[in-house]
């Protein structure tokens, strides 16, 4: 029965991360659709609302108010002991509304959703069943890496192969660092820095 334990949390751990990173990957899916089809100023006023109407819930429900859709959300898709309800998520917009207010151009908002949306869902997907932790930083894999480089190659369709290359890698080691802030933020904030980077050189 001791032995049993451990396997069952592991394997109730695996199907929450991919419920939440399948649903990581849906939503920046989408934002992506939205701007191709809509243009920066729609993604930016979604995000912006999105933002604005999550704090509420976040606040309502620190509160212990009950709201039955937010409640759902956190029950089916939110890790214990986090720091408050939508943890993920308010990360995950808030980066994503930064990036987009402050870089207006749209291949390098496609660019970082997708590896928002497809890098980072594979490298938790895939790295949880790696066997190869990274020497800096033991809650990685080489797997989960891999993964996060092979699902960001897309953006060399946007950004030209040697950008795009680049791109991919160095977001790939941003992940992979130790670092107390959230992949969701961080990612675009490395985004940022790294486009604007590009500019000066």
């Amino acid at each position: 029965m001791v032995g049993i334990l451990p396997a069952k949390l592991a394997e109730d751990r695996q199907e929450l991360e991919f419920r939440r990173k399948l649903l990581h990957s849906l939503i920046g899916l989408f934002l992506l659709a939205l701007l191709f089809f809509s243009g920066r100023d729609a993604l930016l006023q979604f995000l912006g609302i999105l933002l604005f109407a999550g704090s509420l819930m976040i606040v309502w429900m620190k509160d212990g108010r009950k709201i039955p859709v937010a409640d759902w959300f956190e029950e089916t898709f939110e890790r214990d002991a986090v720091k408050f309800p939508g943890y993920g998520a308010f990360w995950y917009v808030l980066g994503s509304f930064i990036f987009v207010l402050l870089i207006p151009d749209a291949p390098k908002i496609a660019a970082m959703l997708i590896a928002l949306a497809l890098g980072d869902s594979a490298s938790t997907i895939i790295g949880i069943k790696g066997s190869h932790h990274l020497p800096y930083n033991r809650r990685k894999t080489l797997e989960g890496s891999v993964a996060f480089f092979v699902f960001s190659l897309p953006v060399c369709l946007i950004l030209g192969t040697e950008s795009g290359l680049l791109f991919a890698l160095l977001m790939t080691i941003v992940e992979s660092l130790p670092v107390p802030l959230d992949d969701n933020l961080m990612i675009p904030l490395a985004s940022m820095l790294f486009f604007g980077a590009n500019r000066l050189f």
